[in-house]
């Protein structure tokens, strides 16, 4: 079925079972975009840049395809690209850059009608490697692992016989290494995953990201000094990377090796203790090791360095919450919302704070935060558990409800999951609180803002 077919069906029978997916794949404002969309990502340059270069020509057909798409004119975009493909054969083909404009909004609706879109595609263009890699990266990115495997495996083909653009030839090898590597990576099949490494390394010296994973798998194979060299050439290609002693150190962490982790850390700072993202890195150690006043030491450094960093305020807010300074904590995370007032972590913190307090204007502030953060990310695990504690803590079950309704199967962020935890002793779940908060104390990596009450309220608990 044509796309301008499948307009027109989906127009005449609205939303019956049969024609429902159709419908999304043809991009109706009133059900693509009924959850809220973001934009940021819908490019040019993230449509079609793995295939042209922009220096000779605009391409401005596409951007009129975007500006269609965005105004929930599926089938008008849909004909600006078909008109750019016409015009530049070496673009991708029509109905692939449709696709990707559904995954670059990010929303539930988007998703499913981009993930349709490419199974058509597949039918439609079956010779044109991007769908299937794309199909790859969305089956591996929902841990289906053996899916994605197979996907990486039958599409390799395709892209050797490929031969319609050979930047577009360049840009499929290297997914196809990078996500037989991810597949060898999730397995630990080390060696495996070395192997592909060091192919895509080849193919492409200039990749950061090819030379950061594989010192993380040379770290694996028991070759530190190999690892940290191939660290150290990643930092050299991108300068935002985390500092080569840093990744080594969080790799020791995980391994459970706290003496060569603290000896990492150590020297990333010595070398570079002026870097926000290597400090911040060396604080998030001594804070999980539970170093609180060498912690403190180092994050009242970076205030002194930078006064008005974000990074230096959050991180001596949340140093100081760990160490049972509150007050200095909320100062903090306020400061921060004045210089950027949609900070996320400092949202979150201050409403939990606040809650805490017996004012009814600060528990009003912390609702107002809470929902704040709960409209912004509908799906976050996080804002919505902090708004249904914030509820709870309020008294207003009904809404609380509803909040904790919305978690869903989400991962749960640590201090989440310790509200959970609260809300089970409140409910009466003594036994379950105190198994989840076991489950906490086990854990080995990962921030912790509220780490000691959850190890005060396990002792209360156990002593009971």
């Amino acid at each position: 079925m044509t796309f301008r077919k499948a307009n027109f069906v989906a127009y005449r029978v609205g939303f019956r079972v049969a024609a429902a997916a159709v419908l999304f794949a043809v991009g109706s404002a009133s059900v693509l975009f009924a959850q809220q969309a973001n934009f940021d990502q819908l490019t040019k340059e993230n449509l079609i840049g793995n295939a042209v270069s922009f220096s000779n020509n605009d391409y401005a057909e596409i951007d009129k395809a975007i500006q269609r798409f965005r105004n929930g004119d599926g089938q008008g975009a849909m004909e600006f690209l078909k008109t750019a493909k016409e015009k530049y054969p070496s673009l991708p083909p029509a109905e692939l850059i449709y696709a990707k404009m559904h995954f670059a909004i990010r929303n539930a609706n988007a998703a499913r009608a981009g993930q349709i879109l490419l199974e058509q595609t597949v039918a439609q263009v079956p010779d044109d490697p991007e769908a299937y890699l794309l199909l790859a990266d969305q089956a591996f990115a929902g841990r289906r692992i053996a899916e994605a495997h197979a996907l990486f495996e039958m599409v390799d083909p395709l892209v050797q016989k490929f031969s319609g653009n050979a930047k577009r030839k360049q840009d499929f090898s290297i997914r196809v290494l990078a996500g037989r590597a991810a597949i060898a990576e999730s397995r630990q099949q080390w060696e495996e995953a070395q192997k592909w490494l060091l192919e895509w390394a080849e193919l492409s010296p200039e990749s950061a990201a090819a030379h950061r994973r594989l010192g993380a798998t040379l770290f694996h194979l028991k070759k530190p000094k190999e690892a940290l060299e191939r660290f150290r050439k990643s930092r050299e290609l991108d300068p935002s990377v985390s500092h080569p002693f840093v990744a080594l150190g969080q790799l020791f962490s995980r391994e459970g090796d706290a003496e060569n982790a603290q000896k990492s850390f150590e020297k990333a700072y010595a070398e570079d203790k002026d870097d926000p993202s290597t400090a911040q890195a060396y604080v998030e150690w001594l804070v999980q090791e539970n170093k609180l006043d060498e912690a403190q030491a180092i994050a009242n450094a970076m205030r002194e360095l930078t006064p008005d960093s974000v990074t230096a305020l959050m991180l001596d807010g949340i140093v100081a919450q760990m160490r049972g300074d509150t007050e200095q904590s909320k100062q903090a995370m306020t400061k921060i919302l004045t210089l950027d007032p949609a900070h996320f972590i400092a949202t979150d913190l201050l409403a939990l704070l606040l809650i805490e307090s017996d004012l009814a204007a600060d528990q009003d502030r912390a609702l107002s935060y809470a929902e704040m953060n709960a409209q912004r990310f509908p799906e976050n695990a996080r804002a919505n558990i902090t708004k249904a504690w914030v509820l709870y803590k309020m008294g207003r079950n009904e809404e609380f409800k509803l909040a904790l309704e919305k978690v869903g199967r989400n991962q749960v962020p640590l201090d989440s999951a310790f509200l959970i935890a609260k809300i089970m002793i409140e409910q009466g779940k003594k036994d379950a609180a105190i198994n989840e908060l076991e489950k906490l104390m086990q854990q080995g990596s990962g921030l912790f803002v509220f780490r000691r009450e959850a190890e005060a309220l396990l002792t209360q608990l156990k002593s009971e």
